[in-house]
């Protein structure tokens, strides 16, 4: 990987090819002396694309993990997320690291070994279609409403009625504030 030199952290740079060609604008997420050293993680945050799309072939998931992780999926050895299941082979839970898993010390990511049971599985299927089903709730209400009741979650009927209280006594000063406002500007 090549990096200019001096590119600071929330610096705005251009990402390029190897043949020097612009692909976009991005906000530096690492320094030049972090980039150096880091083997993964987010370099930049892309502020705006230029290079104009479908100008180079697609070639995203044809290495050849990527094509064993799918043909082991097919075949049932992986569940549908990719994770292990009681099939997959003990050299595949050994060696391979999965980057998106969080690790047990925060740090880099380990090798996968937690494998998930058919019933896992589908406990885990099921609570994420009922996220989906809030979720759709929280949106057909509006964005306001999921917001409001997450903010004021497992809240007592004393606690809002006192968070009510001071609302209406803040609203009442403002008015009476900007009433007095009205009455000096008359006077003059």
């Amino acid at each position: 990987m090549f990096a200019e030199k001096g590119i600071e952290v929330h610096e705005e740079i251009v990402l390029i090819t190897t043949k020097g060609e612009a692909i976009a604008l991005a906000i530096a997420q690492m320094s030049t002396v972090e980039l150096a050293s880091c083997d993964h993680g987010t370099a930049a945050k892309v502020k705006r694309c230029i290079m104009e799309r479908d100008l180079y072939p697609k070639r995203w998931g044809l290495g050849n993990t990527a094509v064993e992780k799918k043909k082991m999926k097919s075949e049932g050895k992986l569940d549908k997320y990719g994770r292990p299941n009681e099939a997959t082979p003990a050299k595949w839970v050994e060696e391979y690291k999965d980057f998106n898993a969080p690790a047990e010390d925060g740090t880099a990511a380990a090798p996968v070994a937690q494998i998930t049971s058919k019933e896992d599985a589908e406990k885990e299927e099921a609570s994420a279609e009922a996220e989906a089903d809030v979720d759709v709730s929280m949106i057909s209400a509006g964005d306001d409403a999921g917001k409001k009741r997450k903010r004021h979650e497992g809240e007592t009927a004393e606690e809002k009625a006192e968070r009510k209280r001071k609302k209406k006594e803040k609203k009442e000063k403002k008015a009476k504030k900007s009433g007095s406002k009205v009455e000096d500007s008359d006077s003059d």
